[in-house]
């Protein structure tokens, strides 16, 4: 059993775990108590709050509902412009609704306010996943004590609104609105982000607090809902709708300029991406900020971003992975996964077991080429934060991207690449060879296998240099193919190769290198006397103490006994590893 373990999040000691489940469940009380509080409120002042209304009234609230339900629909940021294309949970304060909800609150009272703020949070904007219609009203009715608080100041904003229009009047509707609607945010909203996110309050006030632009969005907001709610209270419902009208063409321009701005954003963090990619260092913190971009929930879901036809190969491999740890046979499921989106050439596979469900989404450059795929782990415990039409459009996202990956691995891959046999060259190997040094470092094990080629300099002098660049491309076909995915080989200078056994014992080294000998012997190569061509090989073991020539020096004299002891046969160095 894993030992309970305390972390930092946020700026808040947490023990892992039990805090979020203290957190959820304070959530979901306060919700509860919320729809209550809608329900009975709703049920006490329902009917006498519709009694009460006029033609004039219910013209007016027409108006404010048919406002109220396009911005609700839209959720147009009106102090940031966000990075996500769409709107998600997590911001889901609907931009310039206060304009409307104030002025409502001053002329038809806080029951009708709060009315107009839950329909608002009903309505669905396009891209987020369908929520049952009873967990989105729950969630909505969390508007509805904010809302009903608003009777504290409707009185003294109504008496400003109703005198004449003059900048002393302006200035305290404006200045009570924003009061109100700031302390709304601080000490309802700001508290509640922050159980449902689990996240500090003190930094989420830190950030309202500071935001200068906000506050002056606020501002400015209140003066607006003073002009509608001085011209509907002097001049009728007609104009007060009509001055809300505009909040619509408003909120659309600025829902544009926040895909504008997010576009921007990615194509920013792409350009970083690419130019760490260049310098040959870890672009995986502007790739982790592009899907959150896209998606700001991505990041909470078990993800792994793997890549397509790095380094010119038919293989994958992982850039990336956030999220939950996911268990090994589950790890299984999402190779199978992968391997289907490459053999299939569908866009999405699904695999699922009994431990839970695996989805791949293929990413493909403009061309179409598949380039890599997000993975999504999901047990039977797991929460899905992002529906899977999201993470589709989140792979298409990160194509382009994950296609210029290939081509700089690929170009990198064949600045390290020997042209006659396909190996990796000397440079190749040796880079191959620090990270084996590594491993075994970090208590893993390498053998080391030195082959040469026994009366090499005879091929080229007796049947020429091309026959010797056959036999060397021959020779090196079938070393690749006797050995596993996970070993490396490649041509270590002329006619000598070397291989690298990852995690071999002594037993396996030796059978790999005997293998290997017998394979090129009877590989159908000649000497010019027709006997066939042979190789020598020198085995040795890496010890966490050595440098990467120390292990290669012991394979090179175990190589020269070979050679000394009559050549065509296997000698293991005497220092072997333990």
């Amino acid at each position: 059993m894993r030992e309970r373990s305390t972390e930092r999040s946020n700026g808040w000691p947490f023990v892992h775990g039990e805090s979020r489940l203290i957190a959820r469940r304070v959530y979901g009380f306060v919700r509860a108590a919320s729809l209550l509080a809608a329900t009975v409120l709703t049920f006490v002042w329902g009917a006498a709050a519709i009694r009460a209304l006029r033609a004039d009234d219910v013209a007016f609230l027409a108006g404010a509902v048919a406002v109220t339900l396009a911005l609700g629909w839209m959720r147009p940021p009106a102090a940031h412009f966000e990075r996500s294309v769409r709107p998600t949970p997590d911001s889901d304060r609907v931009g310039l609704l206060s304009v409307v909800l104030v002025a409502v609150l001053v002329r038809e009272g806080w029951f009708w306010a709060a009315w107009c703020a839950l329909l608002a949070q009903l309505m669905l904007p396009p891209g987020l996943r369908r929520r049952p219609i009873f967990e989105r009203f729950v969630t909505a009715a969390l508007r509805f004590p904010a809302l009903s608080a608003g009777v504290l100041v409707a009185a003294p904003l109504r008496e400003a609104a109703a005198g004449r229009p003059m900048l002393a009047a302006l200035g305290t509707f404006a200045a009570i609105a924003s009061a109100y609607v700031l302390v709304v945010d601080l000490l309802w909203f700001d508290p509640l982000a922050a159980l449902r996110q689990t996240r500090s309050l003190l930094r989420i006030w830190r950030r309202h607090l500071t935001d200068g632009v906000t506050v002056a969005v606020i501002v400015a907001e209140s003066c607006w809902a003073y002009a509608i709610a001085h011209a509907a209270q002097a001049e009728g419902a007609l104009l007060g709708v009509l001055l809300m009208l505009p909040l619509v063409v408003v909120g659309a321009i600025l829902l544009r300029l926040a895909h504008v701005n997010a576009r921007l954003h990615r194509l920013a963090l792409s350009r970083q991406a690419v130019d760490a990619m260049l310098r040959a260092t870890d672009p995986q913190p502007q790739l982790r900020s592009l899907l959150e971009s896209i998606d700001p929930r991505i990041v909470r879901e078990s993800v792994e971003i793997a890549a397509f036809g790095r380094g010119g190969t038919d293989r994958w491999s992982r850039l990336m992975r956030f999220g939950a740890a996911v268990p090994g046979d589950l790890e299984r499921l999402g190779g199978r996964a992968l391997l289907e989106l490459q053999v299939t050439g569908e866009d999405a596979f699904v695999e699922t077991d009994e431990l839970g469900s695996v989805y791949a989404f293929g990413s493909r450059d403009a061309e179409g080429g598949l380039r890599g795929a997000i993975v999504v782990f999901r047990t039977l415990e797991s929460v899905a934060h992002v529906a899977t039409r999201d993470f589709a459009r989140a792979a298409a996202e990160i194509g382009p991207l994950l296609g210029e990956y290939g081509a700089i691995a690929a170009t990198r891959s064949a600045a390290s690449i020997d042209t006659l046999t396909g190996l990796p060259n000397r440079r190749g190997v040796a880079r191959a060879l620090d990270e084996a040094m590594k491993h075994v470092r970090a208590g893993g094990r390498y053998a080391v296998l030195l082959l040469d080629v026994d009366h090499f300099k005879s091929i080229n002098d007796l049947l020429g240099h091309q026959s010797g660049d056959k036999a060397l491309a021959q020779i090196g076909r079938i070393i690749a193919e006797n050995i596993r995915g996970v070993d490396v080989a490649g041509r270590f200078g002329g006619e000598e190769f070397l291989v690298l056994l990852r995690d071999a014992s002594r037993e396996r080294a030796m059978q790999v290198a005997e293998r290997l000998r017998g394979a090129i012997e009877a590989g159908g190569l000649a000497y010019a006397d027709g006997k066939p061509v042979t190789v020598s090989v020198g085995v040795a073991y890496a010890r966490p103490v050595d440098l990467t020539t120390d292990v290669v020096e012991r394979a090179d004299r175990a190589l020269y006994r070979a050679k000394n002891a009559g050549r065509n046969r296997v000698v293991e160095s005497p220092l072997v590893a333990v």
